[in-house]
């Protein structure tokens, strides 16, 4: 456990760096180019990331699983095998998609019924192989759990991305358009961080080999991707629909349904994903180790479970409480937008499930149970569709946010049913009880923060949140989250 300690906390250092780093380029650019822009956006990515699923999606995992296995067996071979066949499969179909649209440029009309996304797909579609050299070499590196050239990669393309996007839109101005900079920056980043890995790559000792684990590569990425691929399709399901049915349902003009599309997708959505700056940085650590015990044998794999599924719950909750209660005056606050704050208050809910979902899916994959995780995605899937076709007919953008809490909450039920399922869990409802004193906390800041709203935003958060740390402190402790100092030391050399 010391260990894995160890390595969360390097792989977490660098995440909230890079994340932070991510965060407030985000909100730069969502200040600098407005909401409509940002809509386009998520639109131009819902369509991209749905050729980019088929291409690179499913290959992270497998390789880093591959790898810690092949590792932890001592058999090189079979690891740079894997390396090079995923470095071909993936180009190969990345090359294709590529041609096909170079070739035939009017196909991107047929998704697109704005003619600046389908400009911005052109430009970005290039970003699919360097995509695909950025996601197999650094997976090679998270297999051999070396976390921290896999996190300076990451951290090394939102940096260079964020210069990128600097010069083109302060220096380039007058000869590309403000809402196409933010493209090319992405595309020149990409090219360069691409190149940075390779080098590290074959620096670090990695090599290719005869692409002999082909079949394996295929097998287990296959319902990695194909559940990418149903996530991609969602995403573009929902750019779609969700404008037109807040046009015609709410008789919004196109520009006012793609803002609030952008609010929700592009500004409100990401501050939800916050605690993936550490629950993200636990999944990293914890697929090649769970991987490596798994191949070993399979010792001590429920409690690094257990553990990672608690720490998960924590986090989430914590952010849960202060979205909840002073969600208003934070999103006021970041993008100098009330809509955007009313909205990340009632859309709090959903970190609870988005959060533990991540994890538990993480487990089943680790274990190589890729196609229960596509099972319970493909579940959680026909309960989004319906949502998204009917709740914002009536609740208008709060329907959209209602429908990826049912979706999260059914994929995690069926989740953890598989992995309860084939791992034999100790009971405990600690996780349960600190969700409900973490809504009680919620509500009762949450009546603070509406009579200290007039102070203005700063003020109230200042009043709100040392509150709710306060009042969560003592929920750990109750709930036995947080062990005594001198019961810490021995939890982590464990």
């Amino acid at each position: 456990m010391k260990r894995i300690f160890k390595a969360f906390f390097t792989v977490t250092s660098i995440a909230v760096i890079t994340r932070g780093i991510s965060f407030v380029f985000k909100i730069f650019i969502s200040r600098e180019l407005g909401a409509e822009v940002m809509g386009l956006y998520q639109i131009c990515f819902s369509v991209f990331s749905l050729f980019a699923a088929i291409a690179v999606s499913g290959i992270p995992v497998t390789v880093s699983r591959i790898t810690a296995e092949t590792q932890a067996l001592g058999d090189v071979k079979s690891q740079r095998s894997a390396v090079t066949a995923a470095l071909l499969i993936s180009l190969m179909i990345s090359m294709t998609v590529c041609t096909v649209f170079y070739s035939f440029p009017s196909l991107a009309s047929l998704f697109f019924t704005d003619e600046r996304c389908s400009r911005l797909f052109l430009i970005l579609l290039p970003t699919m192989l360097t995509s695909s050299i950025y996601a197999v070499i650094r997976s090679h590196f998270w297999g051999r759990q070396n976390f921290f050239v896999y996190s300076m990669a990451e951290a090394a393309d939102e940096i260079i991305k964020v210069v990128a996007c600097t010069l083109f839109i302060f220096l380039l101005q007058n000869v590309i358009s403000l809402e196409y900079s933010l493209a090319y920056a992405m595309l020149v980043s990409d090219c360069i961080v691409a190149v940075l890995l390779i080098i590290v790559f074959f620096k670090s000792g990695g090599r290719l080999a005869c692409p002999t684990m082909g079949r394996q590569v295929v097998k287990s990425s296959a319902p990695l991707t194909v559940t990418r691929l149903c996530g991609s399709l969602m995403g573009m399901f929902v750019s779609l629909v969700l404008p037109a049915v807040l046009v015609s349902a709410w008789g919004l003009s196109g520009a006012e349904a793609t803002a609030e599309y952008g609010r929700a997708s592009g500004m409100v959505m990401p501050l939800l994903l916050a605690p993936s700056s550490v629950v993200g940085s636990l999944s990293v650590v914890m697929i090649p180790e769970i991987a490596a015990r798994n191949a070993g044998g399979g010792r001590n794999l429920t409690s690094a479970i257990d553990r990672s599924t608690d720490f998960t719950c924590a986090v989430a909750c914590a952010v849960f409480i202060a979205f909840a209660a002073c969600g208003r005056e934070i999103g006021s606050l970041l993008y100098a937008d009330e809509k955007v704050g009313e909205q990340l208050s009632f859309a709090a809910f959903i970190v609870l499930p988005l959060s533990l979902n991540s994890i538990t899916s993480t487990s089943l994959n680790s274990l190589g149970k890729e196609n229960l995780t596509f099972i319970s995605s493909v579940i959680g899937y026909v309960f989004l569709v319906a949502g998204i076709s009917v709740l914002p007919r009536y609740m208008g953008i709060y329907g959209y946010y209602t429908s990826f809490f049912v979706f999260h909450c059914v994929t995690l039920a069926c989740n953890y049913f598989q992995l309860n399922r084939i791992l034999p869990r100790r009971k405990s409802y600690s996780g349960a009880a600190l969700i409900a004193v973490s809504c009680a906390i919620a509500l009762v800041t949450g009546v603070i923060s509406s009579y200290t709203r007039e102070l203005g935003n700063v003020i109230s958060c200042l009043i709100c949140l040392p509150v709710a740390a306060a009042l969560y402190f003592i929920a750990l402790r109750i709930t036995g989250y947080m062990p005594k100092p001198s019961g810490l030391i021995g939890y982590i050399r464990k």
